[in-house]
């Protein structure tokens, strides 16, 4: 049965709500645009009714280190427990039924409880706000954070043979902190360990050292000036698109 607004609102003054999710192979972060090509009739569902409520869904990382399915109207792969809501901000409508979506990321939110009585898959969960203390070493932490983000960013843009525009870096840590995430090049699973870190210090952390293995990586492959038109490898793997 579909939860009504009213429900909702009370369910997140209770600090937990239902939320549609969308289990994808990828990672989404806070303030991050994503487009969307839904075609499977479930998600065709799951999307009409968010756009009719005007409600958001939750982007969700597929485990894949779970080898256990459950079947609704179809295979629906279990999700790691962190996502990232996402709103609805453009909509293109095909003949045939299918959509194309333009998708913001909203707020971080922890699963509490599956449910599996939709087509879609559904779940109870609670906002997982980032732990944020200001002061002047998670300011300076930042500031290093923009420059080595800002040096991964031309590099990359060598690497890759392409112009990535690098300019109007947020100037609060933790937008740039997400920023970050959504930019490096490294693996979904190692995306979704970023997306997990409850502390925005020990976030800025984790991303300097990312950003200074991945650069120096990157110094390397430019350097060998390997030809990548064909197959583009990244600094940890595959070169991910975002």
């Amino acid at each position: 049965m579909s939860e009504t607004s009213e429900q909702r609102k009370l369910n997140r003054e209770r600090k937990t709500y239902t939320l549609p999710l969308f289990p994808l192979r990828l990672v989404m972060f806070p303030g991050q645009m994503l487009p969307l090509h839904i075609f499977e009739p479930r998600y065709r569902i799951m999307i009409n009714q968010c756009i009719a409520e005007r409600e958001p869904f939750g982007i969700v990382l597929m485990r894949d280190d779970i080898p256990d399915w459950r079947a609704v109207n179809g295979e629906v792969a279990l999700p790691h427990q962190v996502g990232t809501a996402a709103t609805i901000r453009q909509v293109e409508r095909l003949a045939d039924g299918r959509l194309n979506i333009v998708t913001v990321g909203l707020d971080r939110f922890v699963i509490r409880q599956l449910l599996f009585d939709m087509p879609y898959l559904r779940a109870e969960v609670e906002d997982f706000p980032l732990q944020e203390e200001k002061d002047e070493t998670i300011e300076a932490s930042a500031a290093s954070l923009r420059r080595l983000l800002n040096g991964y960013v031309q590099r990359l843009s060598e690497v890759i043979d392409a112009e990535i525009d690098a300019d109007d870096m947020p100037d609060e840590p933790q937008e740039l902190a997400f920023l970050t995430a959504s930019t490096l090049q490294i693996p979904w699973d190692d995306k979704q360990n970023l997306l997990a870190i409850p502390d925005l210090r020990d976030l800025v952390a984790s991303e300097l050292e990312l950003l200074s293995r991945e650069t120096m990586l990157l110094g390397f492959m430019h350097g060998t000036e390997a030809s990548l038109d064909d197959q583009v490898f990244g600094v940890t793997g595959m070169l991910y698109p975002n």
